[in-house]
């Protein structure tokens, strides 16, 4: 009788044992899944971002620049109406000349600031910063509730109070937030060598972090040795 009991607990022992190694696993391969979801979604919040300061970038100088020119144009139609009207005219003896000249750099500013102004159209970069700008925000969105969502497994856990139909609830929302960040339509804004520009740049700038990041570790480490 008492062989059976043991033989019972050892078989209910091994049961919890391995159901529990299962859900330790399950909870292993979710949190893999769940960094690796949010690095993507990283990498195209970069992309995202420095398509973005680059059309702002170029909007803002153009925008300047016509504001500039704007500004330009009506201070040498001030002075040209000066020298027009002015009383001492007799002693400008090249009026002519002088407002040919105004008019022409009057001509060749609106002709810039036409020109400008078209390239502003053509480019759409209204439309672009706009459609950047959306992507932005819901990627950042979707990456904190990546991180959300890890830290909530890593707090059960701790605990232990996570179950196994929580881990398929949360796999459920990881598996809606890719299709949503997947569905995130911001390829239309970025040509295709931008896109591999792009990836080079936060390759190294990954690199950089990690650089930085092994050196303040090892800083860290010999100010410890020292202390002690």
């Amino acid at each position: 009788m008492n062989n059976e009991i043991i033989e019972n607990h050892n078989i209910n022992y091994s049961e919890n044992d391995v159901k529990k190694n299962n859900i330790n696993t399950k909870i292993d391969d979710l949190l893999v899944r769940i960094i690796d979801s949010k690095n993507e979604s990283s990498t195209r919040l970069f992309m995202v971002t420095e398509a973005y300061d680059k059309y702002n970038r170029e909007y803002y100088i153009i925008s300047l620049t016509i504001l500039v020119l704007s500004s330009v144009i009506t201070f040498i139609e001030a002075i040209r109406l000066l020298i027009i009207t002015g009383k001492n005219n007799n002693l400008i003896t090249n009026i002519y000349t002088i407002n040919f000249t105004l008019h022409i750099l009057l001509l060749l500013n609106g002709t810039i600031i036409t020109i400008l102004s078209s390239i502003i159209r053509f480019k759409n970069y209204r439309e672009f910063l706009e459609g950047l700008k959306d992507a932005q925000l819901q990627l950042v969105k979707y990456k904190n509730k990546y991180m959300r969502q890890y830290y909530i497994i890593k707090y059960n856990y701790i605990n232990k109070t996570i179950q196994e139909s929580d881990i398929i609830k949360i796999s459920d929302k990881i598996t809606l937030y890719e299709r949503v960040v997947k569905s995130i339509n911001y390829f239309q804004f970025i040509k295709n060598s931008d896109i591999i520009r792009y990836n080079k740049i936060k390759a190294q700038f990954d690199v950089s972090i990690f650089e930085i990041k092994t050196s303040t570790a090892n800083n860290l480490e010999e100010i410890t040795k020292k202390r002690e």
